[in-house]
């Protein structure tokens, strides 16, 4: 499923990332954040998050969002695309949309 703009857009895509970094203010570090939330995601414990793993979490954090919009954050998080999210590609996500904001 290719992504689609006028579906989800970037303003969309902004606002699911400051939803999921919105509790690393609680955190002493990004870093101490980013490896609490992959072992919350992780359910499985394989050290990478897959689609399920992602869309249930992100329901866990009341972030509720269709498969397509699911498949668009999980690119956004996939940067080898693989498929799956890995504890490098989730903090490099998370540090990027910091620095950039």
């Amino acid at each position: 499923m290719e992504d689609n703009c006028e579906v989800f857009p970037q303003a969309s895509i902004d606002a699911v990332l400051d939803k999921i970094k919105s509790g690393a203010y609680s955190y002493p570090s990004l870093q101490d954040y980013a490896i609490a939330m992959m072992k919350k995601l992780d359910r499985n414990g394989d050290e990478v998050i897959s689609f399920d793993e992602f869309k249930f979490g992100l329901q866990e954090m009341k972030i509720f969002l269709t498969d397509h919009e699911i498949n668009t954050m999980l690119r956004v998080f996939d940067h080898n695309g693989d498929g799956k999210i890995s504890m490098e590609e989730f903090y490099n996500t998370l540090a990027a949309t910091v620095t950039s904001h």
